[in-house]
């Protein structure tokens, strides 16, 4: 079969922007030339890459060096995701205001624009970017020039007019980025899951806020981006012997965080596939002819708070040891875009202290800093380029204790020889236990519990030193969690602890590995599952592993609902929906009923009718949590109790009058009419619901502001499960939401309905693979 070849060629692009007549005119001139033998890549320059796609628009990129890689991954995710790359380097340089104004554009958790742009300005100022440029190694900005050379290129073969729709005209599109644009957007990957979710608070703190009643700081309702399970099997619990590996990351289905597929190519250096975040020029989730690996969103702390006491007579000083300190003043200016389409500047000052910045002031006694250890992590990329290095699995372990460079992710890996493995590796602040118990008061020790460590301001509370480690205050990675094992390692976001509950990991600092603590759901029901299908000696396979995923149960009601329901049949009120209830199949199909509409209302209201009642969560469990048995308990509503009958039966009222309220449950729908993805005007029904309910496939969805289904906010993204057999890897995955954010693009659906059907995409990684798939396109780019 005839394949289509493009040869690209041309000089470094420019603030001139080529018309698409002249781009065609100049491609075929290249093509011609190519043809007749008048090709030189090194006369031309010293960039070039092979790009082929295959089915699905999987792109594939080979180079014979790390610059020419990063120029076809940097020129390949222009194509697919240009508009979000371009709106995202103005967002990290902290311009939001200055092109879309005062008010919130974006969605997500980066709020209004004027406090988004106060703090990138503050966590990209210039010093902390040219440290971070400094810090790469040669390898990592070879691929850093060559990837914003090739988003340069691509944004420069097409005219602002002929940019996809999202961006079209758009004055924030930028017409050339540089080095310094890479290495903003790293640094705001590497603070998500920390100062990140802190945007609001960081950009409103000021010292009035101690005459005006305190800040309004909730420190424990941070919530988190992203998610993921991950499940790792060893030779003695797979079929054939070998590694068997599922990644299942959880992550927006909009926006920045939209990871692509990707297969990099260096000859003699490495071959890797997988997927990745946009403006990383190497795979960060995947695998290589010898193992295979994903990541999990560690629970691991990455920063601390510090509790600051005033000095009485101003409150920019605060108290050391008895010692009067000034904090650090700086002033930052923005411009902001009016109604009228003018800029006016506004200017801020924020403040720092020897513990980090300053995030609120409670009152005239007492302010609030926080210190992210992320901050100074200037080695993710770099992680990732010795995990692509990596000849085996030691090497992928060397890489990753020796980084340390992992924002906030667990790495979970197998090889072809049936090892697993679990690192929770990540920058940690150096807090032993004995610490903690010196710097922090009942209250901040309750607060742990629920991941925010609080520390007093004190000299002996700052995070510890250690010359092993890779940055000042973290903890060196062989001191953290390791578990290799030849049956299995998993994780659903909950600690080390229970990676695999035959071998449980203790002993650590809580801020690494918090211990004889209740699972959450999924991670409960994952363990669970994994084990009974273990059990006896029996072994799992590929397809097995995929059905686990997409199995659909809701675990949390296979283990209430058989006492929930007696309670609910006795109210007349409640009558329909009890038959609802009994008549769900318990899982979150394309075809379940309204009694997944029921039970979800319900268990996220369960917590607000406890607390409204002052009652502890304990007080539902006949069996109440035994640490000795963190996969069993605890379990069993205590349905005879009148009082949590009556607490049970009148948080389901409530939640069955929001449900029906709501309208979206009407006239018999289904969940596949409930939640989806729109796309092209499309709603794709899909499959899978929240993890709170213990469903493992899970998918966060919310209702838009017509109200006619909920549209797919988070959940399923690159999924894929990779084994291996005598010719290398076998890999079969899927891009939940699909290849391209650019509506118009063939490639922006195609996968999702893929996924709604629960089918998978046997990846290309051999040459022969590739060049065997149908829709093999291929280009030659070069300048």
């Amino acid at each position: 079969m005839m394949k289509r070849i493009d040869v690209i060629n041309g000089g470094p692009a420019d603030r001139t922007l080529l018309r698409p007549r002249l781009i065609a005119l100049a491609t075929a001139a290249a093509a011609l030339l190519a043809a007749c033998g008048g090709s030189d890549d090194k006369k031309r320059g010293d960039l070039s890459a092979e790009l082929r796609r295959t089915a699905y628009g999987v792109p594939h990129v080979k180079a014979d060096d790390e610059a020419g890689l990063g120029y076809g991954v940097g020129y390949a995710q222009a194509q697919d995701g240009l508009c979000v790359l371009a709106e995202s380097f103005v967002t990290v340089a902290g311009e939001r205001a200055r092109h879309l104004g005062a008010g919130r554009s974006e969605p997500g958790s980066l709020g209004e624009n004027i406090g988004s742009d106060y703090y990138f300005r503050l966590l990209n100022d210039e010093p902390a970017v040219q440290a971070a440029l400094r810090a790469q190694s040669a390898p990592v900005r070879a691929l850093m020039r060559g990837w914003v050379a090739g988003y340069n290129r691509h944004l420069a073969q097409a005219a602002s007019s002929d940019l996809p729709a999202d961006c079209r005209d758009r004055p924030w599109v930028r017409n050339k980025i540089g080095e310094a644009d890479l290495i903003r957007l790293w640094r705001f990957y590497g603070t998500l899951n920390g100062s990140g979710d802190l945007i609001e608070a960081i950009a409103t703190a000021e010292p009035a806020q101690a005459d005006q009643g305190g800040a309004p700081l909730d420190l424990g309702r941070r919530s988190r981006p992203t998610a993921s399970n991950a499940l790792a099997l060893g030779s003695e619990a797979t079929r054939d012997g070998r590694g068997l590996l599922l990644g299942n990351p959880h992550f927006p289905w909009s926006g920045i965080l939209r990871m692509g597929m990707l297969h990099t190519t260096i000859a003699g250096k490495f071959d890797v596939m997988g997927a990745t975040l946009p403006g990383v020029p190497l795979v960060g989730i995947g695998f290589t002819p010898e193992f295979a690996w994903s990541h999990t969103t560690v629970s691991s702390a990455h920063s601390s708070f510090y509790r600051l006491r005033l000095d009485p007579a101003d409150p920019t000083r605060y108290l050391v040891d008895q010692q009067s300190k000034p904090m650090q003043r700086r002033e930052l200016s923005i411009s902001v875009k009016g109604a009228d389409g003018k800029l006016q500047t506004q200017s801020r000052s924020f403040y720092s202290s020897e513990f980090g910045w300053l995030v609120g002031w409670k009152d005239r006694q007492t302010a609030i800093a926080l210190r992210d250890a992320n901050w100074d992590n200037h080695r993710m990329v770099e992680e990732w380029y010795g995990i692509s290095r990596a000849r085996n699995l030691d090497e992928l372990k060397t890489a990753v204790q020796r980084n340390v460079g992992n924002p906030w992710n667990n790495t979970l890996a197998v090889d072809k020889a049936g090892r697993a493995l679990m690192l929770a590796a990540t920058p940690v602040p150096r807090l032993p236990a004995e610490r903690l118990r010196r710097c922090q008061s009942a209250d901040d020790a309750a607060l742990l519990e629920s991941g925010v460590v609080m520390l007093e301001g004190r000299s002996d509370c700052h995070w510890e030193i250690d010359p092993k480690a890779p940055q000042p205050g973290i903890y060196a990675g062989g001191e953290l969690p390791l578990l290799e094992r030849r049956d299995f390692v998993h994780n659903a976001n909950d600690s080390a602890w229970q990676a695999n509950p035959a071998a449980p990991l203790r002993g650590f600092s809580p801020v690494i590995s918090a211990q004889d603590r209740p699972l959450r759901e999924r991670a409960r029901f994952g363990l669970n599952a994994v084990s009974e299908a273990l059990a006896g000696g029996k072994r799992l396979d590929m397809e097995q592993v995929q059905q686990l995923l997409l199995s659909n149960r809701a675990g949390l009601a296979e283990r209430w609902l058989d006492d929930l329901l007696p309670a609910c049949r006795g109210q007349a009120d409640l009558a329909a929906a009890c038959a609802a209830l009994a008549a769900w199949d318990r899982k979150a199909e394309l075809d379940s009923g309204i009694g997944l509409g029921y039970f979800e209302a319900f268990v996220s209201r369960l917590d607000k009718t406890l607390a409204e009642r002052g009652e502890p969560a304990d007080r539902l469990w006949r069996q109440p949590f035994d640490p000795a048995r963190p996969l069993s308990t605890p379990s069993g509503l205590r349905v005879e109790d009148p009082a949590v009958a009556s607490l049970l039966t009148d948080t389901l009222r409530a939640a069955v009058k929001q449900v029906d309220d709501s309208k979206l449950w009407a006239d018999g729908r289904r969940w596949g009419q409930v939640q989806g993805a729109t796309r092209g005007g499309e709603l794709i029904g899909l499959h899978g619901g929240s993890g709170d309910l213990g469903i493992y496939n899970a998918m966060e969805s919310r209702a838009p502001e017509d109200g006619r289904h909920r549209e797919m906010l988070e959940g399923a993204s690159y999924v894929q499960v990779v084994g291996f057999d005598a010719n290398g890897p076998r890999a079969q995955a899927i891009l939940a939401y699909s290849q391209s954010s650019d509506p118009a693009s063939p490639h922006a659906a195609d996968q999702t309905r893929l996924f709604a059907r629960k089918q998978w995409i046997s990846l290309p990684f051999s040459e022969r693979e590739i060049q065997a798939d149908p829709a093999l396109r291929r280009s030659l780019i070069r300048e």
